[in-house]
């Protein structure tokens, strides 16, 4: 399976820990998306695309990624996003098919681009721990649960690392196969 990344799953340290094991053959190949670019989405620190006719996004192509890692990585994008088939350009000026993450309705854009080398210098080392935390609920919840009971704790101001270790030490919560 061949996908296009260009936001947080572009970053291979955030790749393996959703998939959860060795990113499928690296290095990533470049590759560009035509009339396009990144906005972050709405108060929060990862992007979406938006029409932008005559620009760029620059991303990475993804290939050998198996149906448990498409499963664990539609967790992780949850309810905000949705893979759809789209072309992209690689360097070489060949055109590919590749699938890539475009955002629901449920994500709005912010009037500020977004940029993965900005966002690696701000905030990969906060979205990684909050990854892992995220990621502990596959398996264990489904998405639309998954995403309720996380809005629930940030609304209640609870941390969420404390709420997920509360909620695994509950001894119907175990992990499904």
């Amino acid at each position: 399976m061949r996908f296009f990344f260009f936001g947080l799953l572009s970053d291979p340290d955030v790749l393996e820990l959703v998939i959860d094991r060795a990113a499928p053959r690296r290095p990533f190949p470049a590759a560009r998306l035509h009339d396009r670019r990144l906005h972050r989405v709405e108060n929060e620190t990862f992007p979406m695309l938006v029409e932008a006719p005559g620009e760029i996004v620059s991303g990475v192509i993804v290939d050998g990624l198996t149906e448990a890692d498409l499963a664990r990585i539609e967790f992780f994008e949850s309810v905000e996003y949705e893979h759809r088939s789209i072309d992209v350009e690689l360097l070489s000026g060949q055109w590919i098919a590749a699938r890539a993450f475009a955002a629901t309705a449920r994500a709005a854009p912010a009037t500020e681009p977004w940029t993965v080398e900005a966002w690696r210098l701000r905030h990969k080392a906060k979205d990684l721990r909050e990854a892992r935390i995220w990621m502990s609920l596959y398996g264990i919840m489904g998405i639309e649960e998954a995403d309720r009971f996380w809005d629930a704790v940030l609304e209640d101001g609870r941390s969420p690392a404390d709420a997920v270790r509360e909620l695994l030490a509950e001894p119907r919560r175990a992990r499904r196969p």
